[in-house]
């Protein structure tokens, strides 16, 4: 009797102490519904994610499983399934509340609506809006949540759209407007916690600015590293990339949040339903690109294409060049996505390449208007600059200047050329010139099928570096 008596009162002292506590479980960066299989035993998965946010619910019925934005498009099975899957498996968690990130809208803001159709999260989104002004498809600009006995306000934040597909269906409102304009609406709340798809300095820039924030959950900053920051006594969480960890965050009134990093390793077992799940999707990819293409000879780094001439840049951009019978082919290296090592180039060799699923059209351009999209991007770091095919060019970054060969002789402003580039690209271009082929014609297929038929054609796949790309520093 006296023990029943114990275990009563421990029980209800518990749920006491539970009342005035809430814990944020916060992953982001969630591209693959199955683990990445990088390091031993695999990180991430959508199974041991739910292991945890069951136990996690258990311990304290106060609980938020918040996603910080990214689970469309970006990595191979991103772009073969396009966020389907990672919403079924959102559904299963419960995952309560959603920031966007820009790989939500790489097929388009119409297929992002569909999936929030699909949805039984809490989306929102306080800086992504609708031609009219409202917010993206009618949804909250902010959350305010009423639980265990906390008053708890989220604002979201999507940065980087110019680097998904360029679509007038969404506008990005500037970060730092929306947050002055929303703050005022939300009343008196116990925690200020943003969810933000941005860069460090950027977070840091918000708190400097709004230092009513308590806490701010970010995107990853590094593949296999969770990080937590500090400005001065307020957190910056960005947890490991492709769902590697979660970050538990427990707040309590009048107290600073305590943060705890939880890898998604082989240690945490994987709940049975979501890894029946996992396997069903891992066959299915498995067996849809197990094709074999060619025998690659030299293996392709997709990083190279960031800072300079890239052997993958050149193949891809010769493949484009040839789909048009062009006479230039463009990609932005930020669209070539994986490594491949020597071997069979298998049809997944293709696709890890080119995960975005964009289209090739073709352009009638005049050469000073190509000259200046190159020199534009010719100094970027983060994505944009252009491999290319038919052409050759030169930059130096301490005059600003950049001369272009084509056969051997320098490019005439007046020239008339035709172009290859993806649709993508070609929302970036500005300057005059006449689309030939835009996306919905039939013969704008998708990148990825445009590489698989030139690299068919060569059955031996061995690009060489021409020096197609020179960067010439100050």
């Amino acid at each position: 009797m006296f023990r029943n008596i114990s275990f009563l009162i421990f029980f209800v002292f518990n749920l006491s102490v539970n009342a005035q506590k809430v814990d944020l479980l916060y992953f982001t960066d969630a591209h693959q519904i199955f683990p990445v299989d990088d390091v031993d035993g695999g990180r991430g998965g959508v199974a041991r994610l739910k292991t945890i946010a069951d136990e996690v619910r258990t311990v304290n019925p106060n609980t938020l499983v918040i996603h910080g934005g990214d689970l469309c498009g970006g990595v191979l099975f991103g772009g073969m399934y396009r966020g389907e899957p990672m919403i079924e498996a959102f559904n299963e968690i419960p995952v309560d509340i959603c920031n966007f990130g820009q790989h939500e809208f790489d097929f388009g803001a119409q297929h992002t609506i569909q999936l929030l159709s699909k949805s039984k999260s809490q989306w929102f989104s306080s800086n992504l809006k609708n031609r009219d002004g409202g917010v993206f498809g009618n949804l909250p600009a902010f959350l305010v949540k009423k639980i265990g006995g906390l008053r708890i306000g989220f604002i979201g934040l999507t940065d980087a759209m110019n680097t998904s597909i360029h679509d007038d269906l969404v506008v990005q409102e500037n970060l730092f407007v929306s947050v002055s304009k929303l703050q005022p609406e939300m009343g008196n709340v116990d925690f200020l916690v943003l969810i933000t798809q941005t860069d460090l300095e950027t977070n840091r820039k918000l708190l400097e600015q709004f230092p009513e924030i308590d806490l701010i959950l970010t995107e990853e900053q590094f593949e296999h590293e969770s990080n937590i920051f500090y400005k001065g006594s307020v957190p910056i969480v960005a947890t490991a990339g492709n769902m590697s960890s979660v970050a538990k965050l427990s707040l309590e009134k009048n107290k600073k949040p305590f943060v705890e990093i939880i890898p998604l390793t082989s240690d945490v077992t994987s709940e049975k339903y979501m890894r029946d799940m996992e396997l069903y999707y891992k066959k299915d990819m498995e067996l849809q690109l197990s094709e074999k293409i060619g025998r690659l000879e030299v293996p392709l780094r997709f990083k190279d294409g960031i800072t300079g001439e890239s052997l993958a840049g050149n193949l891809i951009a010769d493949a484009f060049r040839e789909w048009h019978s062009s006479n230039v082919g463009i990609i932005n290296g930020g669209g070539i996505r994986a490594d491949v090592p020597v071997g069979d180039f298998t049809l997944k060799s293709v696709r890890s390449l080119l995960p975005f699923g964009n289209r090739i059209c073709q352009i009638l351009i005049k050469g000073k208007v190509l000259k200046q999209f190159l020199k534009e991007n010719a100094a970027d770091k983060n994505g944009q600059l252009l491999q290319v095919s038919g052409i050759g060019y030169k930059y130096s970054s301490a005059d600003n200047e950049i001369i272009v060969e084509r056969d051997g002789k320098e490019l005439d402003d007046e020239e008339l050329l035709t172009v290859s580039l993806n649709n993508y690209s070609l929302g970036k271009l500005t300057g005059e010139f006449e689309v030939l082929v835009d996306e919905l014609n039939p013969r704008a297929i998708e990148d990825f099928e445009v590489l698989k038929a030139y690299c068919k054609k060569l059955k031996l796949v061995k690009p060489v570096l021409e020096g197609r790309i020179v960067l010439l520093g100050e």
